[in-house]
């Protein structure tokens, strides 16, 4: 009886230890994981925020440069609020991303 009991003991540690280790090799790798976690966050971001952020930009910088001085304020207005609108909207195209990535690559390691 004593040797079935550690036969078993030593059947159920063995069991429980090769258990475990079998869950870790199951786990994605981290290239997999930032391979895949590019593609969800560049479905994600687009360029369309860039796009918006200067038209938004040029619209808006040629009706205040057109308000304070005509028709030449409002082409230096449209030239400037274009590339203000630009690195706006890049940034936050950057930010959705990076933060896409992140959940993306965290949601990834964890299964």
């Amino acid at each position: 009886m004593k040797f079935a009991m550690r036969s078993f003991a030593l059947a159920l540690a063995a069991l429980l230890v090769l258990g475990g280790s079998a869950g870790e090799s199951l786990a994605r790798s981290k290239a997999y994981c930032r391979a895949y976690a590019r593609d969800v966050a560049d479905g994600r971001a687009n360029a369309g925020d860039v796009l918006a952020g200067t038209l938004g930009g040029a619209i808006g910088g040629a009706l205040i440069g057109g308000a304070i001085n005509g028709g030449r304020g409002a082409r230096t207005g449209a030239v400037i609020g274009a590339v203000g609108g630009t690195v706006v909207g890049g940034v936050s195209a950057n930010d959705r991303w990076h933060r896409a990535y992140n959940r993306a690559y965290a949601k990834c390691r964890s299964w």
